[in-house]
Parts: structure tokens; C-alpha cells; sequence
């Protein structure tokens, strides 16, 4: 019988036994890093009141949506009110849109209202407009009402 080695000497054969090995490691650490990102979410999951409404708000003026989204109180309601307002952001020139995300938030005032509710008054350094919003505590961390601040 004849070996059908197609002229691959053992040499050979140990390099390309060796590049898939390596290529198994590889892929095992990628997906080990994948799978670590879809964990952020819930790593930066908002704690308190003020968290949940500086996250929703740095992450809105950066132009992030898919984070602030991340704060937002799912409803058909709130889910409108902020594809109005990325809709806004992306109205504003590029200029515009750099000043917002060099601006920064001042927070005035938070009020709680019960164990669950609290009223988040700010403003950012960019207009000075003093702006109110419900922050409300779920199961997944304090999360933004926006039908509080745009009815």
C-alpha cells in the first residue's frame, strides 16, 4: 500500500499540528474577550440615583445612545422621547456636537421623592439651562424617566 503524504515531509506536518494548536488558543482567548464585553453593561449598572442619571446624561452628550440607552426605563413613551432627542443631536453641526461632548454636567439638586423616585436637576456648562429628570430604581439599577422631563 502506498502512504499519500502528498510530499509533506514530518517537519511539515509538526508546523501545521503546531499553527492549529495556536490558532485553538487564540480563538479560545477571543471568545474569552467577547464574552467579557457583553458583561460591561451589566458592570456599569447604576447604584444610586445619581449614577443613573450621570450616566444616562454623559453618555447622551458623548453622542453614545447605545449606552445611555442602557439608562433609560423601557416604555413605548421614553423609547420616543429619546429617538426625538439622537435625532436632535445629530441635527446640531459637527462644531455643535463637539462643544456637547466637551461640556460638562452640573448637578443642582437631587430630590428624593420616595425610596424609588428622585427628581435629578442639572445643567451642562455648554447653555446653562437648569433641567429636571425622574430617576426611578429598578431591578437593573436607577434608570431615566424621560416622560418626566419632556411630557
Amino acid at each position: 500500500m502506498q502512504d499519500a503524504n502528498y510530499g509533506l515531509t514530518l517537519v511539515m506536518f509538526k508546523k501545521i499540528k503546531a499553527s492549529i494548536y495556536l490558532s485553538t488558543i487564540l480563538s479560545s482567548i477571543l471568545l474569552c474577550l467577547f464574552s467579557a464585553c457583553g458583561t460591561e453593561a451589566n458592570e456599569a449598572k447604576a447604584d444610586n440615583a445619581l449614577d443613573g442619571g450621570r450616566y444616562f446624561i454623559e453618555n447622551y452628550m458623548q453622542g453614545d445612545f447605545s449606552k445611555a440607552k442602557l439608562y433609560l426605563l423601557e416604555s413605548p413613551q421614553n423609547k420616543a422621547i429619546f429617538d426625538t432627542l439622537s435625532a436632535h443631536y445629530f441635527l446640531l453641526d459637527k462644531e455643535g456636537r463637539q462643544q456637547l461632548r466637551q461640556a460638562s454636567i452640573q448637578i443642582n439638586e437631587i430630590r428624593s421623592m420616595d425610596s424609588t423616585h428622585s427628581i435629578f436637576d442639572y445643567q451642562n456648562s455648554l447653555d446653562k439651562i437648569a433641567q429636571k429628570m425622574m430617576v426611578i430604581s429598578t431591578p437593573e439599577g436607577w434608570k431615566v424617566d424621560l416622560q418626566y422631563s419632556y411630557p
